[in-house]
């Protein structure tokens, strides 16, 4: 379906932006505006809030994910007695909840999420993006490894010529620079912030890449949506509860 009238609406957010027009929560409280095969795909957006709400109730931080399918209550009871857990994250859940917290347990959730979406998603664009997505947290996951004094192999999870890259590598740049050209950029950063900042700049530049040939699609409008939400977060850093978030969660 193509949506003229919305995608002409949109105001133009740039990243260093420093004030709305529009909030991601205007846009999802205008549900009628989209078809339910459509809504469908946001809600696989919105799924990854859910992880980030079990990240942070694990970092003993109980504070509301804004934008997630579930919300905190839901997962306070399902790391306490999992039992309605959606079938996809049943493995890493329980997991998680029968040998207690750690980085690995999360990022077994997140791989979860990422399998299932990409899986499940009928838009091309979405796809692609989270196949990005889930290779950058691996990638991340390994610089942050080696920098730690840990063998990347332990830590990175899926398969794929990516995860043996970084895995068995030994190269400063896991011999990804020439691919990857963001990666010295990455393995630069020692502040958290600095990495949270540098990341959303990755995350913005790719879609932007990859939404370029599209027009007034639907994608176009998911596009808006992943941007929109990283301006968001953005934004969120600037006060102090944002940073010491991203700085307890860097550290576990």
């Amino acid at each position: 379906m193509k949506y003229y009238f919305l995608v002409s609406f949109l105001p133009d957010i740039h990243r260093d932006d420093k004030k709305l027009k529009l909030r991601l929560a205007d846009l999802l409280a205008e549900k009628y505006l989209f078809t339910g095969k459509d809504w469908a795909e946001i809600e696989w957006i919105l799924l990854a809030g859910d992880v980030l709400q079990i990240e942070r109730l694990w970092a003993g931080k109980e504070v509301e994910v804004e934008y997630s399918l579930y919300g905190m209550d839901f997962w306070k009871e399902q790391i306490r007695s999992p039992k309605d857990i959606p079938d996809f994250f049943e493995d890493a859940l329980n997991t998680f909840v029968m040998d207690g917290p750690s980085p690995k347990a999360v990022e077994q959730l997140y791989e979860a999420y990422f399998t299932h979406a990409i899986e499940r998603s009928a838009s091309r664009f979405l796809r692609s993006y989270l196949a990005f997505e889930k290779d950058l947290r691996n990638i991340i996951t390994a610089i942050r490894a080696r920098k730690k004094g840990l063998p990347p192999f332990d830590h990175v999870l899926g398969e794929g010529d990516l995860v043996d890259f970084l895995g068995r590598s030994t190269a400063e740049d896991f011999g990804l620079l020439a691919e990857y050209p963001w990666i010295e950029e990455l393995m630069a950063s020692w502040e958290p912030l600095q990495t949270e900042d540098t990341i959303q700049k990755i995350l913005w530049g790719t879609i932007d890449e990859m939404a370029a040939p599209m027009h007034f699609e639907f994608d176009v409008v998911l596009a808006y949506l992943l941007k929109l939400h990283i301006l968001e977060q953005n934004l969120a850093l600037s006060d102090e509860g944002g940073k010491e978030i991203i700085r307890q969660l860097e550290e576990l």
